[in-house]
């Protein structure tokens, strides 16, 4: 089994009037994929690294707020790889047997949604689990969602530069090795 920690940067329309409704409703378009393969739920120990900037067709001028937080500007987006393409490779990357580990549950929600437009077949998805529900359960037990931010600053955990994809991966796992993994995800699916 493989364990994918995955997170994703997307950009968003630049006004709500400006947002694809038609083939369907997209609220973004994913512009990086960032992920780790850790060995197993005991050790966390990353193997393998992936990261990719996308470049996008619906929304291919940078909201400014997006820019703001990750850095990622209209020329850096320009010279990207076609989703279809970081896409497949990317869970070819995965392996035959895998499942995805995020820090929330909107990462999944806008991959589906990116696959489905670029009429992707979506069924091969794995699970995904989200830790910062194993989180909030095991350290805060308020029922509410937390920033990965958060979760670092609890732990004392100097972040690698976060809203890049690779490091927030990268930063999820070490969050995780603080928490129970094998105890936590049982249960818990998006």
């Amino acid at each position: 089994m493989n364990y994918i920690v995955l997170d994703l940067e997307w950009n968003q329309p630049l006004s709500p009037q400006r947002m694809v409704r038609d083939p369907m409703k997209l609220s973004g378009e994913i512009i990086q994929f960032g992920a780790v393969r850790i060995d197993d739920l005991q050790d966390l120990n990353i193997v393998d690294k992936y990261s990719e900037i996308v470049k996008p067709v619906f929304y291919t001028k940078m909201n400014k707020h997006v820019t703001e937080v990750t850095d990622l500007t209209d020329e850096i987006i320009s010279q990207g790889r076609p989703f279809e393409v970081v896409c497949s490779e990317f869970l070819e990357w995965c392996g035959d047997d895998f499942v995805f580990i995020t820090w929330g549950g909107a990462d999944i929600f806008m991959l589906e949604d990116n696959m489905l437009i670029h009429e992707m077949d979506i069924e091969g998805l794995p699970e995904c689990y989200d830790a910062q529900i194993v989180f909030d359960d095991q350290i805060t037990q308020e029922d509410r969602s937390f920033a990965l931010s958060y979760a670092m600053w609890k732990f004392e955990i100097k972040p690698q530069r976060s809203h890049d994809a690779l490091n927030d991966a990268i930063n999820t796992v070490e969050v995780m090795k603080r928490l129970d993994l094998t105890e936590g995800l049982e249960g818990y699916e998006i």
